[in-house]
């Protein structure tokens, strides 16, 4: 699923019809802009279900939050739902409520209830579904217009004189790139680090 469809841009490009060589470089822009915007905000925004072993709280973490932590951020944000949570040790599945094993928060968080998470590498394996569905309108809006950057230059053309013609070609010349003003949308969508 990308963060628009190739009849996205083709309404912004006001055409009537794609061919269907046209369709795969909508995909294909759309897909570089995509990627533009993930670069940028360091984490896919389209929701999925993922499955990632977490480190424990580390001594340091532990000391500060006085004798261990009862917090775990999720890599991804934000969170839709929490399938499960299973202690690495032991293969001990955690019970989700807040008068069981743990709860969670739709910024990603997961908070230990009544223990602290073990403060080891590798201690935490969660099951759970961060992003949107759908993408919002603000990286989407950017999404359409790279690739429509992308679609007005599709010879990577950088330079090109008239007198004694010469062209010069370059990758860097599609030009998707994004603006002050794009990294400022963005940041609402920003990966934690």
């Amino acid at each position: 699923m990308a963060y628009a469809s190739p009849d996205d841009l083709r309404r912004l490009l006001r055409m009537d019809s794609f061919t269907e060589d046209e369709t795969a470089t909508a995909e294909l822009l759309i897909e570089l802009g995509q990627g533009v915007i993930e670069d940028e905000i360091g984490q896919p925004l389209e929701q999925s279900t993922d499955t990632v072993v977490l480190d424990g709280p580390t001594e340091d973490d532990a000391r500060q939050a006085g004798s261990g932590s009862r917090k775990l951020i999720l890599p991804r944000w934000p969170v839709t739902s929490v399938t499960s949570v299973t202690l690495t040790d032991d293969g001990e599945e955690l019970t989700f409520g807040k008068d069981a094993d743990y709860t969670w928060s739709a910024a990603g968080i997961l908070h230990r209830r009544g223990a602290h998470w073990p403060s080891h590498d590798r201690a935490v394996e969660v099951v759970y579904t961060p992003g949107y569905a759908p993408v919002p309108a603000g990286p989407k809006r950017i999404a359409l217009r790279l690739a429509m950057v992308g679609w007005s230059n599709p010879e990577f053309l950088s330079a090109e004189t008239l007198g004694d013609h010469s062209r010069s070609f370059s990758a860097e010349a599609l030009g998707m790139e994004l603006t002050p003003g794009d990294i400022r949308t963005l940041g609402a969508y920003r990966a934690r680090t």
